[in-house]
């Protein structure tokens, strides 16, 4: 059964007249809220990810992270800096996960302190690990490799080769996956 409004004074109106009025703030909710809806599905893992990320621009290439079949994390490229947001699609140890990131750094970056302290604070970022779902954003602006986990700052090591050098993971010749611009993804 339908719920209907009875009218009983002047100013009140039946739930029929005021059908313009809900459909009215319901596309103002769909306008303020549509930029927040927006993703660009990685396809290989069905996982989404935000056209733009907050402080790091918009979403410009995706990839996946795979050691053999298994697919570990997607990645998507911001062009803020640039951002690299890592979701993982399996669940992996924190010290696994650091140590696979830091050896993917070393031969890309002459400072070996400021890898270990950049391994260091990842481990510390991921307690319980990284879990399926967790996202970590790694921002390389700003002479500096940032960390913010699940949307909360870890912290982030001064070191512009180091930030260089993540770049170079997911950028150069020997990137540890395929980026693709994400008109190429769709």
């Amino acid at each position: 059964p339908r719920f209907h409004a009875k009218a009983s004074s002047s100013s009140h109106q039946p739930l029929e007249k005021m059908m313009p009025t809900r459909q009215l703030f319901g596309l103002v909710a769909l306008v303020l809220f549509s930029g927040t809806a927006l993703a660009m599905k990685e396809p290989k893992t069905g996982i989404n990810f935000p056209s733009t990320l907050k402080g790091a621009g918009s979403l410009t290439k995706l990839g996946v992270r795979t050691k053999g079949p298994v697919k570990v994390y997607a990645v998507g490229q911001y062009d803020g800096g640039p951002t690299f947001l890592l979701q993982m699609a399996r669940g992996v140890g924190a010290e696994k996960m650091s140590s696979a990131l830091a050896d993917a750094i070393k031969p890309r970056c002459g400072d070996a302190d400021a890898v270990e302290e950049f391994k260091e604070m990842l481990v510390k970022g991921l307690p319980n690990g990284a879990p399926k779902g967790l996202r970590m954003a790694f921002g390389t602006g700003g002479g500096k490799l940032s960390l913010t986990i699940n949307d909360k700052s870890v912290g982030c090591v001064k070191s512009n080769s180091l930030a260089k050098a993540f770049v170079g993971v997911y950028s150069d010749k020997k990137a540890v996956c395929k980026m693709l611009p994400v008109e190429d993804t769709e």
